[in-house]
């Protein structure tokens, strides 16, 4: 096999520079001879395995795209002048140190991108024999996967919904491997809606026989036969919901149209989602309750039932440390004051989401993060969740009628142990009440800002004073990218 290497160059100060085998170096366990990458099944599984690595490394949703750019944006984190995250909570784009977090963050989404179609070209023209359905499973996870990553571009680079056109500038769609720097040029925003949902269709169609459909997440999550209702044939068939499954095929879209401001196609796939069913009719997503949370359950703190998709990032403890939680006296880059526990959650030993010391860790004034720290009462974690079965609930909360949506919100609140009555009494009341839910919900996970920018809330309070200078929700594109366009 022709040595291939995906190089961008947007200039001196943006490359997309990796090899093949730069990219599977990130883990012994997909390591492998370049020119064998592509001549076998087990090539192929060990490709997509490494576009997973990928996705789960600091770069991405292992740090900075879940609880730390957008999360500081959002004002989840204490604003201190003394530190560099200061000037990412101060959207001062122009700053060297946030325009090199900008940078990373892009050169990551795109070369994982060209990872992808690197793949699917690769599919299209071999003549490997693959068992058990799975060139239809790789076919399947990496046109979502395509789609996911760009929407998530989108809503992070791309224009604000409220109010952008179809023909508005937007990002760059790519979809194929290629050496020519021009071919990373961004289309217009409704030509990215176009290809987001033709990738979400294509999903689906190679997906069909997902072993998701067969087996519950007890099931597939227990290797070794000890499934209750279901073994698949094949060990890549477990943990499907860190691949991007069949289901996260309606998540995505359900995103998808909450994003654009449709509200019935949004309330439509969310619905679906909610509704699946395992084989024995019990519910293949659930939400976490107060009994979810014990010592014996990995995953508890970030409600691992509800994981629709989520990326597992096996060195998620040590990157967190200094981060998020720090053996040391001083304190970690990302904390909060403790007086905004309890302007976020009304109540918070009765929330599930604040009860008993489960998220924070109070030091004085100020309060550390749990939600992916491995404490001595609750076992770690080595996933990040991207799509939770919360968000679904919200996007029904926020698009059903009252009367229905007075119905979800009643099963959300139970689940997370809000013992106290809340009326949703009109469209005001409504608003609100996702807001903070949200709020509540996705700290440390990257959503919080994403709501902002679709509502186009330019200003808040809770649990810290924000305003949105003009243009501040549109994170420019690296210097360079703009040289193309």
């Amino acid at each position: 096999m022709k040595k291939r290497y995906f190089i961008w160059f947007l200039t001196g100060f943006l490359m997309l520079n990796c090899s093949c085998n730069d990219w599977l170096d990130v883990n012994p366990r997909t390591e492998m001879k370049e020119e064998d990458m592509y001549q076998s099944e087990k090539g192929f599984k060990n490709v997509m395995n490494g576009i997973y690595i990928q996705l789960a490394s600091k770069d991405l949703y292992g740090k900075n795209t879940s609880y730390y750019f957008p999360d500081l944006l959002a004002g989840y984190w204490y604003k201190t002048n003394n530190s560099t995250e200061n000037y990412i909570m101060s959207y001062l784009y122009s700053n060297s140190y946030v325009e090199n977090v900008i940078k990373t963050i892009w050169s990551k989404y795109y070369t994982v991108i060209a990872h992808i179609n690197d793949l699917l070209e690769n599919l299209d023209k071999t003549d490997v024999h693959f068992t058990n359905g799975n060139k239809e499973l790789l076919y399947g996870e990496a046109y979502g996967l395509r789609a996911f990553l760009h929407l998530d571009v989108l809503r992070l680079f791309g224009p604000v919904p409220v109010g952008a056109s179809d023909g508005t500038n937007a990002i760059p769609y790519v979809t194929e491997l290629t050496r020519d720097p021009s071919k990373l040029v961004s289309v217009t925003y409704g030509e990215v809606k176009r290809m987001i949902l033709e990738d979400l269709d294509r999903a689906e169609k190679y997906l069909a026989a997902d072993p998701f459909t067969l087996g519950s997440m007890y099931d597939l999550n227990n290797p070794g036969g000890n499934g209750v209702n279901y073994t698949p044939d094949d060990d890549w068939h477990y943990y499907r919901q860190t691949h991007f499954n069949i289901y996260a095929v309606d998540a995505t879209r359900a995103r998808f149209y909450q994003w654009i401001g449709d509200k019935t196609q949004a309330e439509i796939y969310a619905k679906k989602v909610v509704g699946v069913k395992n084989t024995d009719e019990t519910d293949k997503f659930v939400l976490a309750t107060n009994s979810s949370y014990t010592s014996s359950e990995k995953g508890a703190l970030v409600m691992a039932s509800e994981h629709v998709f989520a990326v597992n990032c096996s060195d998620l403890q040590d990157i967190i440390n200094g981060v998020m939680i720090t053996s040391s006296s001083s304190r970690p880059k990302l904390y909060l004051q403790n007086a905004w526990i309890s302007s976020v959650y009304e109540n918070p030993e009765s929330d599930n989401r604040s009860k008993g010391g489960r998220y924070f860790q109070t030091d004085g004034s100020y309060a550390y993060y749990l939600k992916y720290y491995e404490s001595g009462t609750i076992a770690a974690t080595d996933m990040v969740p991207l799509i939770r079965l919360a968000e679904m609930y919200l996007i029904l909360i926020e698009n059903s009628t009252l009367t229905e949506a007075r119905e979800y919100f009643e099963i959300f609140r139970q689940a997370r142990g809000m013992d106290f009555a809340i009326s949703i009494g009109d469209e005001t009341a409504r608003k609100n009440q996702v807001e903070k839910e949200y709020r509540k919900d996705f700290w440390g996970e990257g959503q919080m800002f994403y709501y902002y920018k679709r509502q186009n809330k330019t200003s808040w309070s809770i649990p810290q004073s924000v305003t949105i200078p003009e243009n501040g929700f549109v994170v420019p594109k690296p210097k360079g990218q703009s040289a193309f366009e």
